[in-house]
């Protein structure tokens, strides 16, 4: 039982730590690293199948990834909250990565990859 607490324990407290440390830092849009935390924390602290390792490294990297697609987003005008744009792009970061890993490991080509390939060419 101890691998489940310190699993969502960890990432929890890695999260805590770089809010802190972003709350001090000009330049730093405080909703965007919010909100990316937020849905990286909520795919992997869901990702039963993962270790210890592989959660915070999904964190880290869906967290740095929802805070760049926010950023886009509001540049292109295409949203008007960074926290929800950063929230949906660290979702969309942690879901198409773990498909897309599974894809090599496994050889099965995941369904949505199948949908955006057949709409391609149907073009």
């Amino acid at each position: 039982m101890a691998e489940v607490v310190s699993a969502a324990v960890t990432p929890a407290a890695i999260g805590a730590s770089g809010l802190a440390l972003a709350a001090f830092l000009p330049g730093i849009d405080v909703h965007a690293v919010v909100g990316s935390f937020a849905g990286a924390l909520f795919l992997v602290v869901f990702s039963r199948d993962l270790g210890a390792w592989s959660r915070i490294g999904y964190l880290i990297s869906s967290w740095i990834f929802g805070y760049y697609v926010a950023v886009e987003l509001i540049g292109r005008d295409i949203a008007q909250s960074t926290g929800l744009a950063a929230f949906i792009g660290s979702l969309l970061c942690v879901a198409i990565s773990v498909s897309l890993l599974e894809m090599v490991t496994n050889g099965k080509v995941p369904a949505w990859v199948r949908v955006l390939l057949k709409r391609g060419r149907d073009g």
